[in-house]
């Protein structure tokens, strides 16, 4: 699952329209996964290009003052950053990789797109509530399950609100699988068949019987 967040939250930043940038993870193993967020998140080299490093730049400045807006919001209403939060020490629109605990659901962090490195993590005592958390916000374009229980996985992505749902690995699948969301996250699917679709004449012959 950790070798999931690199790729899902810190990949490009987090600059991508599906990003892994919410864990909802089962409160007796919170604290151990957090700690292995937290230590993969100051694992990452971050850099320009020539410096070949895991990460580098977000896009601009004015998205580095909205991401850094979000990390001080959450930390004025209470959340705790294990690591990051904050620019790193040299010029350019670079973005510490961050990681949050402390998060509550109405916070804009866990129901707003950062756009950038965030990683939230909250904490589930059952199923249901874990459902309620994941559907807590009007972006549903992809979720994810980590579970070895197939059963469990089925249920859950059921009842997950997502125009995909990853299980046991982020950005799971490949072009022959449709991609879309739903609520604020759109409407539509490309790649797939359902994608195809979309550059199919077809035509409608009504006829009366009588």
């Amino acid at each position: 699952m950790v070798e999931s967040v690199r790729w899902g939250i810190f990949y490009n930043a987090g600059q991508v329209c599906s990003a892994l940038s919410r864990i909802i993870v089962h409160q007796d193993i919170h604290d151990e996964l957090l700690q292995r967020l937290t230590h993969l998140a100051e694992s990452i080299h971050i850099g320009s290009h020539d410096e070949t490093p895991d990460m580098g730049t977000l896009v601009s400045m004015d998205q580095h003052r909205r991401v850094a807006e979000f990390c001080q919001q959450a930390l004025e209403a209470g959340a705790i950053a294990t690591t990051g939060g904050a620019a790193p020490d040299r010029p350019g629109a670079f973005f510490l990789p961050t990681v949050f605990s402390q998060v509550t659901a109405d916070m804009a962090i866990a129901t707003e797109e950062v756009f950038g490195p965030v990683l939230t993590v909250q904490a589930f005592a059952d199923d249901a509530e874990a459902i309620q958390l994941a559907n807590g916000t009007e972006y549903s374009l992809a979720g994810g399950v980590f579970s070895n229980d197939l059963q469990r996985v089925m249920r859950l992505s059921q009842q997950l609100k997502a125009g995909q749902v990853y299980v046991n690995e982020w950005y799971a699948g490949g072009v022959e699988t449709p991609f879309g969301g739903t609520g604020k996250s759109g409407y539509g699917r490309e790649k797939g068949r359902e994608g195809l679709l979309n550059y199919v004449h077809s035509k409608n012959v009504a006829i009366r019987l009588k």
